[in-house]
């Protein structure tokens, strides 16, 4: 036999302050979203394209196509260090709003090898 649960005074699966939460989620995400920020570690979030692309060709020299397996083996092996984005509040501005990423291979890190880490600035 089957019991439903208690309604608590509303329609089951309806939580009447979601609409609210929602919103105030949906407004604070949306002034979020667009920003790159400041990141020390994890995943870059690129203004332009794939930072790892740019240090990769930048270690190989010119003349390797985007679909080289070599430059993709390269960039494979970097990891970002840190980004900052540009950031008015902090007086910082890189180009137009653009952001530094520094990047390295994660045997360098764990070497201590901060000599290797590698600059690239999207704008």
């Amino acid at each position: 036999m089957h019991t439903p649960a208690p309604s608590h005074g509303h329609r089951p699966g309806r939580n009447p302050g979601a609409a609210a939460q929602l919103r105030s989620f949906r407004r604070v995400f949306g002034r979020l979203r667009n920003r790159v920020g400041h990141r020390l570690g994890g995943h870059a979030v690129p203004v332009q394209g794939p930072v790892e692309y740019e240090i990769a060709d930048a270690e190989l020299g010119p003349g390797h196509p985007w679909c080289d397996p070599l430059l993709d083996r390269e960039a494979e092996r970097r990891v970002p260090l840190a980004q900052f984005g540009s950031d008015s509040g902090a007086g910082m501005t890189w180009g137009d709003t653009g952001t530094p990423y520094w990047l390295i291979r994660p045997e360098d890190l764990t070497a201590r090898r901060l000599d290797r880490v590698r600059l690239v600035i999207q704008c």
